[in-house]
């Protein structure tokens, strides 16, 4: 089966969708509600689930041509002869874009048709819809591209649509009167842009050091150079190519902090839940947030041949070991932050920083599968999450709009997402407690869900090879079923804390139907990508390496991760994955796992709080609230570098600005200094000067003129004389020239 010549129609199909909904879909709405809302949203689900059908065509296409990879060719994109450049606009598919493109097209399908009955009775359904289209159409030319150039396109691409989604419901404000939503939307787009300022140095480096920005080119031109220890020059100076690499891969790493919200970057995540839920889902868990990890697991060959040469990054550490730190520490911080929300989606949303770390650090040990296996596990139990919470919140924002309608407890200060207001909902809405409490035994890695394999390969990887960050990994795993424990029993179990809670009703068919289906993946998910399906034959595709249960996925992936191949010939010594379940790693975790569960449910949150009012069990703790709470990068932040920025902010646009550069510098400098010139220049030079020489000559000639025309008297004896003086003046000159 050869398909590859539809490859194209991945992207076709969402501009489809959005240029439909952008035109049309308003209009379509207005005419009909119902009707409009049901052609404006299933055209782009339907337009999303043909996307993914071409992913799936990509899969199968990709099996029997014995996985080798295909580059489709639409156009030349960038041609500069003078500076030997040519970039294309083509599709690669291979193993891993397709993984990412399976993952993209089939999470954002199911949330595509959850939001038609989450956004029901929205004044902008049409225009949301318009914003997801565009959104997937930019992550899938993202992963998609064949080159580094084309990937920053989708990678800006997705940034923007964060921006609009984010701040979609654009009009809305806190309790203080500020514009939450536009305020977190600009906080997203500002914070990413750090990331892009990395991508495209890094982007530059490698032109000038490779001529090119093609994937396999610059692989393999990377591989050539570093054999021959190749030197760069930059003008009067040269580096080693471990050197430049180690710039361009901790550039990656600043790149991939911005868009998967690593530290100190991942400080605009959290504000973003402030979009609609399908947003929180769609983007901030299963897809743009991966953006980073699948540029590193791309990026494999520079990680590896800096890892190899040995090269330190300022002398202290190489950037793949940066990498692995960082997503460590992210994920234990992020872990612990968790404990101090109360806001149902920004529990998932530290969660979800927590779980891009463990990505992260796996990417930077090199265990490029298990970060693949954990992207696209999360994609599924993280998915099912955030749906599962905008269900709670449109259950409890039912209930409240009960209330409305001649309760006398109304409040208008109710927050629909503050736990603290909810309570025994498992009675009122069982299938999205049901499928909840599936999505967080799953990210709390209870066997034999799909967390449970993917964060046991990457823990299995950190102990065989780095144990600090097997370390706070493990910890943080420890965290992430403490919180999720805490959120399953403030969320479902004990008594209702608000009349809201107590009214509140399970959501649409159309809603719960994409639970239950992410909720199946997040248990069978660990089970078929260890299937051996993915490949020809479990003894061909993988002759390489020992049997063991995690044999599919890297078998599938080893075709496009090319430093498996780089390891196996020498060049590089990749820090292999154990592929054998281990059974003490797997039992610790466990045994964490569930310990943490019983220490939230039975001890600390036991029917507690029982009051919307009551503090929280860990606040009655002494120094664990306040240590939470003051956590680095949180509290910090937001009230260290915050106000020291606010300050040398206003002193810079105040004073350096304003005072100094605009009053003294503009004004006294620059604008007194040209006024005083233009004033000399006006009185003096022009009035004098120029009109003083202009005027002058017009009265000399003026005056030569008056005394000439005395000499024309009209008398016939006065021109005879003149003209008899002038022959004797004549004569007495020849005279005098003889002499």
């Amino acid at each position: 089966m050869n398909a590859f010549g539809l490859a194209p129609l991945i992207l076709v199909f969402p501009v489809i969708g959005l240029l439909l909904n952008g035109f049309f879909g308003r209009r379509f709405v207005d005419a009909d509600r119902k009707t409009g809302e049901k052609l404006s949203g299933g055209f782009a689900s339907v337009m999303a689930l043909s996307s993914f059908a071409i992913a799936v065509l990509m899969f199968f296409s990709l099996r029997s041509h014995e996985f080798h990879a295909e580059v489709i060719n639409l156009f030349n994109w960038i041609v500069v002869p003078s500076a030997k450049l040519q970039i294309p606009w083509a599709i690669q598919v291979d193993t891993l874009s397709v993984t990412m493109m399976m993952v993209v097209t089939g999470v954002g399908s199911l949330i595509h048709i959850y939001a038609i009955g989450y956004m029901h009775g929205d004044p902008n359904f049409s225009r949301f819809f318009t914003y997801l289209n565009l959104f997937l159409f930019f992550m899938l030319i993202l992963v998609t591209g064949n080159n580094f150039l084309m990937l920053f396109v989708g990678w800006e691409g997705v940034g923007l649509c964060s921006y609009l989604l984010i701040g979609f419901w654009f009009d809305r404000v806190d309790k203080n009167g500020l514009p939450m939503n536009a305020n977190a939307g600009r906080k997203a787009f500002v914070a990413n842009r750090v990331g892009d300022l990395a991508m495209i140095l890094a982007m530059i480096l490698m032109f000038w050091t490779f001529g090119t920005l093609e994937f396999n080119t610059v692989f393999q031109s990377a591989v050539e150079l570093f054999e021959e220890g190749h030197m760069v020059h930059f003008g009067l100076f040269s580096a080693t190519l471990p050197a430049v690499l180690t710039a361009v891969t901790a550039l990656f790493l600043m790149g991939a902090a911005g868009k998967s919200a690593q530290i100190p970057l991942y400080i605009w995540l959290p504000d973003a839940m402030a979009g609609p839920t399908p947003v929180s889902a769609l983007i901030h868990a299963a897809t743009m947030v991966t953006s980073g990890i699948y540029l590193i697991v791309r990026s494999n060959v520079l990680f590896e041949i800096v890892r190899a040469s040995g090269e330190l990054l300022f002398g202290i550490v190489s950037s793949a070991d940066l990498v692995a730190y960082t997503g460590a520490a992210t994920a234990l911080v992020a872990g612990l932050i968790a404990f101090t929300q109360f806001d149902i989606k920004k529990v998932l949303a530290y969660s979800t920083v927590s779980q891009l770390g463990f990505m992260i650090a796996a990417a930077g040990m090199g265990a490029y599968v298990a970060a693949m296996f954990h992207l696209i596990t999360h994609a599924f139990f993280k998915g099912l999450l955030f749906l599962g919470s905008g269900s709670v919140i449109h259950g409890m924002e039912h209930g409240h709009h009960h209330l409305a309608h001649g309760d006398d407890h109304h409040d208008d200060d109710f927050d629909p997402q503050d736990m603290r207001t909810m309570g025994g909902l498992r009675h009122k809405m069982n299938s999205t407690f049901i499928v909840y409490t599936i999505g967080a035994l799953a990210l709390s890695g209870i066997f034999p869900l799909a967390g449970f394999w993917s964060k046991d390969e990457i823990l299995a990887h950190g102990g065989e090879h780095n144990f600090a960050v097997y370390l706070m990994l493990t910890i943080a795993a420890f965290c992430t079923a403490f919180y999720m424990g805490r959120q399953l029993q403030m969320v479902f179990f004990g008594k209702p804390r608000h009349a809201a809670a107590e009214h509140a009703e399970e959501s649409s068919p159309l809603m719960v139907i994409p639970l239950w289906i992410l909720a199946g993946l997040s248990v069978v998910g660990g089970f078929l990508l260890n299937l051996p399906f993915l490949t020809e034959s479990l003894a061909e595709a993988n002759h390489n390496h020992p049997t063991g249960i995690f044999l599919a996925l890297e078998g599938w992936l080893e075709h496009s991760i090319q430093a498996f191949h780089l390891s196996e010939e020498g060049i590089v010594h990749l820090p292999h994955t154990p592929i054998v379940f281990s059974p003490m790693v797997a039992g610790l975790s466990t045994v964490l796992a569930v310990g943490a569960l019983l220490l939230a449910f039975k001890l600390v949150y036991r029917d507690r709080p029982q009051t919307a009012d009551e503090r929280d069990p860990l606040e009655k703790i002494p120094f664990v609230w306040k240590f939470f709470a003051a956590l680095p990068f949180e509290t910090l932040f937001m009230k260290g570098f915050i106000p020291l920025f606010n300050k040398a902010s206003h002193w810079l646009g105040h004073t350096l600005d304003g005072t100094i550069w605009h009053d003294f510098v503009h004004e006294r400098v620059i604008r007194d200094n040209f006024v005083g010139f233009a004033s000399f220049s006006a009185d003096v030079l022009d009035t004098n000067g120029v009109d003083g020489l202009v005027n002058g000559s017009a009265k000399a000639v003026k005056r030569l003129a008056n005394l000439i025309r005395r000499s024309q008297t009209g008398y016939a004896r006065n021109y005879a004389l003149s003209v008899f003086l002038g022959a004797v003046a004549l004569v007495v000159y020849f005279v005098y020239m003889a002499n």
